[in-house]
């Protein structure tokens, strides 16, 4: 009866390796059936109340536009490869928080972040500048602040999610052993968001509204968490049934709600689009 038990649990512990990489595979080879302008209309519309999508600050796969610009492509696609990572690499329960170094570098992301865009309202209110702003800066100021912000999630997650005997001091990120293959993960994706092949934009657009979804999931976590009783009371994944559906559903009323409202204001007041 052992025996069995632990053939089952070594079955089940492949079913969750293998799971995430064959969905993502399907998703990807589904999305090449859809029509890119159908799904640029749906992603854009999804995420207006998140971004401004001045089309001049934006990507471009041929004649369509990423649904988010430079800047909001970095910061929500690094968000989601840095949770997933940590989420697939990390052992569950480990809420101890980075090394000071490590903080410090996570830290500079935001700083850059801020000075790329306090530069780039500078030459948008045709003041002196620093530079010339770049969508590539853009990106990456963004993604390494989506590192930072992911980082930040997931460490929440964990610290809240689980009951304190599961918890244990292990760093929930560490630099030199999760910077690289994220430096590498955002620097493919952000080699494949500015070349722009038309046949990738579906699974790009679409990964960038999932990646939306999650970080404000996240951000609502907590709060999840509360409403339904169990805050630091999980001991397994399927425990997380009740609180994951509260904050799926919080992620998306607020996309909803924040579209409506910038499509509702702009027509109130003619505003015309951003160049």
């Amino acid at each position: 009866m052992t025996g069995r038990v632990r053939s089952r649990a070594v079955i089940f512990a492949a079913i969750r390796e293998l799971l995430p990489p064959v969905v993502l595979l399907l998703v990807v080879l589904g999305s090449w059936l859809v029509s890119p302008s159908q799904v640029e209309l749906a992603t854009r519309a999804a995420l207006h109340g998140l971004c401004a999508q001045r089309p001049s600050h934006s990507f471009w796969f041929g004649p369509h536009q990423l649904p988010f610009d430079a800047r909001m492509t970095g910061i929500y696609g690094g968000s989601l490869l840095t949770v997933t990572w940590l989420a697939l690499r990390h052992s569950r329960g480990a809420v101890g928080s980075p090394r000071a170094a490590t903080l410090a570098v996570l830290a500079a992301g935001i700083a850059l972040l801020g000075i790329d865009g306090l530069n780039a309202l500078a030459a948008d209110l045709h003041l002196p500048t620093l530079y010339e702003p770049r969508n590539t800066l853009r990106y990456l100021t963004g993604g390494w602040t989506g590192v930072t912000l992911g980082v930040l999630l997931w460490w929440v997650f964990q610290s809240t999610t689980w009951r304190p005997a599961f918890r244990h001091p292990s760093p929930s990120f560490h630099l030199g052993r999760d910077g690289l293959p994220l430096g590498l993960a955002l620097t493919g994706f952000g080699w494949l968001v500015m070349t722009g092949p038309i046949k990738w934009y579906v699974p790009v657009a679409v990964m960038l509204l999932i990646a939306a979804v999650v970080t404000l999931a996240l951000l609502a976590w907590p709060v999840a968490l509360l409403v339904t009783h169990w805050f630091e009371r999980a001991e397994r994944w399927q425990d997380l049934g009740g609180p994951g559906l509260f904050a799926f559903a919080a992620a998306t009323s607020v996309m909803t709600v924040t579209s409506l409202l910038r499509y509702a204001l702009e027509a109130a007041l003619a505003i015309p689009p951003l160049p």
